[in-house]
């Protein structure tokens, strides 16, 4: 009894592996929808690219007056940035309202005299036509001023401007105690309108808040902060934004010019920013904004996503509204003269932003570039639903053909083990047959398995009881003769011995039975040799192209000559025809069918030869006889080995039931077939054989 195979050896196993080529489609689908994203992102980066030119050509355009004027050289004069206010600044010392700006400070360090650690961070703003200064000083001893007529003999702050010739005007602030800040000129003491500022301490230092009327810096400014210690008697340091002494020195404050706004105003929408820089890449207009809200990973199959999606890798970006100056590849690119476009990593999403320069040229000279900047959310957002929709379908499919393929499988092996142990249970060891088999109801392949195996077990069952009943067969052929000879010998014996002096006659008759009795016998093994001998010679035996017209018409008239008590009739086509087969076959096989006949047909009666035509594909050769018809179990068991109808022999000759046998051996060897079929007045034996088709051998 075989046991069962393993799992790993078995269907289920293997169909499950046949599954496993449905991640064929999520991976297919996956490389599909990178090459996608990958065409979406080229597709965005020539757009806006594109869209920068255009824009940049139609502000080189209508703004050629401010964008004319004399660039800054920032390698000889630094320049300060100017941030926008919404709202004016409350003058308190406080930075409450600089937040949001407070990242953008420009800090300003030293080491100072006998490692004296000074530095401050500078912010500017403008609303309306007032400055405002937000200075947050680093300073480890704080030296007040004994009052505010004497405000250098502590540490106090010099903001110089624009004087009336080369010589810059300085301001001097301070106060003797934490609150409003007092103004000394050192020209005279007249108070500058609308100049006011407050002082507050701070843990590192202090902190000192201005406003001034834009008027008064022409544009131009330079804030020193002086640490005096003369307690410990120690030299004042210095620390300032840039030269003192003359109007060349002082810093240039860089301010968004309100037509540059008005102009980028009107270009605004909803996913892109626009910025417009001066040739030193300080940022002259602003307008628009970028997404960069990163898209929420709510779900484990978005979770999964991110770490699936394979980000191109970019530089970091970070937060560029409230700059004052960028820089960047694309922007060192445009000031060159050739546009060009980046990409950078949205700082703390898994976006990517696209940024795009454009040069902005005045008569063939570079006088500043714009920046257009897009996010890619849209893009990922899209590339996220699409393999999400897909990995969730995949999955599902995956579930379902999976487990459909695995029950399948296991229905399968149910069906061929049953199958398995029901034919094993049919059969002894020594090969006996224990049980008849039913064969399954069903109609696909196992089913016809089953079938075919049941329909071989049943002729196998057959072939053994041939082979057992053709010992009772031979014994009961061979007795008649052998009863003969013995009879006829001993009869011979007995009339010698009682007769010596006889002449013979009586003997000669004795001798003649048994040497009829000896032909017989050679009779019976002459057709179990032919059996034999046509089953082995089928193999060897060619076809030719064969008139079976003309082949029945020359048997018919030897029946005849053969049988001339007998009347033949023949039923033939006027015209040939021809068919593939062998004639020496074919021949044989109808003389075992006319001896069928003339055993079994009424005396008086005529047998009938019959070719037909069944369309372009077949023809029909039947012998028809009057006789006692046939009942259903003589017709579905007249044409196997070793089967007779015959109840006795009036004959005398051996009938093994092996003639009709070898008729069927004959039609399915030239892919044919024979049957036999009761008529109203008689019987008739059919052979159907194929025309123009070779026999398969």
């Amino acid at each position: 009894m075989q046991t069962a195979p393993g799992f790993l050896r078995s269907l289920r196993f293997k169909l499950l592996l046949a599954s496993l080529t449905l991640l064929l489609i999520p991976w297919a689908g996956y490389q599909y929808l990178q090459g996608m994203e990958q065409t979406l992102r080229e597709a965005q980066q020539r757009l806006l690219m594109n869209r920068a030119e255009i824009i940049a050509n139609l502000l080189a355009v209508q703004s050629v007056k401010w964008l004319s004027q004399k660039p800054v050289n920032a390698d000889i004069t630094p320049s300060l940035y100017v941030f926008p206010l919404n709202n004016p600044p409350v003058i308190d010392g406080y930075a409450d309202e600089w937040l949001s700006l407070k990242p953008q400070a420009e800090s300003f360090n030293t080491a100072g005299a006998l490692n004296r650690r000074l530095g401050f961070d500078w912010l500017a703003g403008f609303h309306g036509n007032n400055l405002y200064l937000l200075l947050e000083v680093r300073d480890q001893q704080l030296t007040y001023p004994p009052n505010e007529q004497n405000l250098a003999a502590g540490d106090h702050l010099i903001v110089a401007l624009p004087g009336d010739r080369s010589n810059t005007r300085q301001l001097r602030l301070g106060t003797p105690a934490p609150g409003w800040v007092h103004v000394q000129e050192q020209d005279n003491a007249r108070p500058i309108p609308g100049l006011a500022g407050e002082w507050q301490e701070t843990d590192a230092g202090y902190r000192v808040e201005l406003q001034l009327p834009r008027e008064l810096t022409a544009g131009r400014i330079s804030v020193a902060v002086i640490d005096y210690d003369q307690t410990a008697q120690k030299p004042a340091v210095k620390l300032a934004t840039s030269g003192l002494q003359y109007n060349t020195g002082l810093a240039y404050l860089t301010l968004p010019k309100p037509e540059v706004e008005r102009l980028l105003h009107g270009l605004a929408d909803n996913s892109h920013r626009y910025t417009l820089l001066n040739p030193h890449r300080q940022v002259i207009g602003r307008h628009g904004a970028v997404h960069t809200a990163s898209h929420k990973l709510e779900s484990l199959p978005q979770r999964l996503i991110s770490l699936i999606l394979s980000e191109e890798q970019a530089e970091p970006f970070s937060e560029r509204e409230r700059l004052g100056r960028l820089d960047g590849p694309e922007i060192r690119q445009a000031l060159s003269g050739e546009g060009a476009v980046y990409r950078y990593q949205a700082a703390g999403t898994n976006l990517t932003m696209l940024s795009s320069a454009y040069p902005i040229r005045v008569e063939g000279e570079i006088m500043g570039a714009l920046v257009v900047e897009q996010s890619s959310q849209e893009i990922l957002i899209l590339q996220q639903s699409a393999i999400e929709d897909l990995l969730l379908i995949s999955l599902g499919l995956f579930i379902v053909t999976g487990g459909s393929l695995l029950l399948l499988a296991t229905s399968i092996t149910r069906r061929i083990t049953r199958l398995s142990g029901k034919y094993q249970q049919a059969v002894s060891p020594d090969g006996r047959l224990l049980k008849p088999i039913t064969a399954s109801r069903q109609k696909d392949e196992l089913g016809q398995l089953d079938a075919s195996l049941s329909a071989v077990l049943k002729r196998t069952k057959e072939y053994s009881h041939y082979l057992e009943s053709m010992a009772s067969r031979l014994a009961h052929e061979f007795r008649t003769p052998l009863s003969v000879i013995r009879s006829s010998l001993e009869n011979l014996e007995a009339e010698v011995e009682s007769n010596p002096q006889s002449d013979g006659q009586a003997a000669l008759v004795y001798a003649k039975r048994a040497q009829e009795g000896t032909h017989r016998l050679n009779q019976i093994l002459t057709r179990l040799r032919e059996a034999t001998r046509l089953e082995h010679s089928l193999q060897q035996t060619e076809v030719v192209e064969t008139d079976l017209t003309m082949l029945l018409q020359g048997l018919s008239q030897g029946y005849a000559d053969s049988h001339q008590s007998i009347r033949f009739e023949t039923q033939l086509p006027d015209q040939p025809t021809i068919s593939l087969v062998s004639a020496e076959l074919i021949s044989q096989a109808l003389d075992k069918l006319i001896s069928n006949a003339v055993d079994f047909h009424q005396l008086e009666t005529p047998i009938r030869l019959e070719l037909q035509r069944q369309g372009e594909e077949s023809v029909r050769i039947s012998v028809i006889n009057r006789g006692a018809p046939m009942d259903e179990s003589t017709q579905q068991n007249l044409f196997k080995s070793i089967y007779s109808r015959r109840a006795s022999s009036s004959d005398q000759q051996p009938h093994l039931g092996l003639g009709l046998y070898l008729v069927r051996l004959i039609a399915e060897f030239h892919r044919g077939r024979v049957w036999a079929e009761n008529l109203p007045d008689g019987v008739s034996f059919s052979m159907e054989l194929p025309l123009n088709h070779h026999a398969a051998k």
